[in-house]
């Protein structure tokens, strides 16, 4: 009976707790336009990257300029996110784009691309999301 009891006490600290949850507070700074509306994309891998469809979207409305906070609720503690951020200034729900096909609203993500020349990889834009770390702080900027 002891022994069982302490084997059972020794698994629950070896066991990872896989149903911690928190929420992040995403900053959005430099909004340089009232109006429309910051959308947000969270992906979990990157087979789900960037498709819209895969995504769990979160959107604020903009009221003024310089930064947003938003709110991101029940995210799970050691899992890699990656977020992709736009101003939708036209309030269209799509990123508009130039000629070209680059952004014609302001963008972000959760880590800084290696490039400009390609859309970035889930690996260049991910983080952890762990227990006190639950700030993030994007900066949106024009092609």
């Amino acid at each position: 009976m002891l022994a069982s009891s302490l084997i059972s006490i020794l698994l629950n600290f070896a066991t990872p707790d896989t149903n911690r949850m928190g929420d992040l507070n995403l900053t959005v700074t430099n909004i340089q336009e009232s109006g429309g509306r910051i959308w947000v994309g969270i992906y979990l891998s990157e087979a789900d990257f960037l498709d819209r469809d895969k995504a769990r979207l979160v959107e604020a409305k903009v009221d003024s300029i310089g930064s947003l906070t938003i709110p991101i609720t029940a995210l799970d503690y050691g899992n890699e996110y990656a977020l992709a951020i736009f101003h939708d200034e036209d309030d269209d729900g799509e990123l508009n784009r130039n000629f070209f096909g680059l952004p014609a609203e302001p963008w972000a993500f959760s880590g800084e691309p290696k490039t400009r020349l390609r859309l970035p990889r889930f690996e260049e834009v991910k983080f952890c999301f762990k227990e006190g770390s639950e700030e993030q702080v994007v900066r949106l900027r024009l092609w």
